[in-house]
């Protein structure tokens, strides 16, 4: 497998972005960035022009649940490996565990009345 690369881009600057010919080339160098842990997202390195961020760039197989906030905020809460044959729900409930756990709280499943 390879990795993967999420980029966050500003709709504002679509007009400007449907027309950059390096698109692909800026995208390419700020992956380069991306990796870093707790990086600044305001960080030149990881910037796509004025466009938006490379805010993820890992292996294919990471399950990422993160906060998307503003244009360019990402808080990755919980990374754990890819689980061939698991449900789509099971997948979702063991990341939100997880990031529960490590922040502190357990996940309880509510009672039914």
């Amino acid at each position: 497998m390879g990795f993967r690369t999420v980029v966050m881009l500003s709709n504002d600057m679509s007009n400007e972005w449907s027309k950059d010919q390096e698109l692909g080339q800026k995208i390419q160098k700020a992956m380069n960035y991306a990796w870093v842990p707790d990086s600044d997202p305001y960080s030149r390195d990881s910037r796509v022009g004025n466009y938006g961020r490379v805010v993820e760039c890992v292996h294919a197989d990471t399950q990422t649940l993160s906060i998307l906030n503003h244009y360019e905020g990402f808080k990755p809460l919980y990374h754990t490996g890819f689980q061939r044959d698991m449900a789509e729900d099971t997948v979702a409930l063991n990341l939100i565990k997880e990031a529960a756990g490590s922040l502190g709280y357990r996940l309880v499943k509510k009672t039914v009345r």
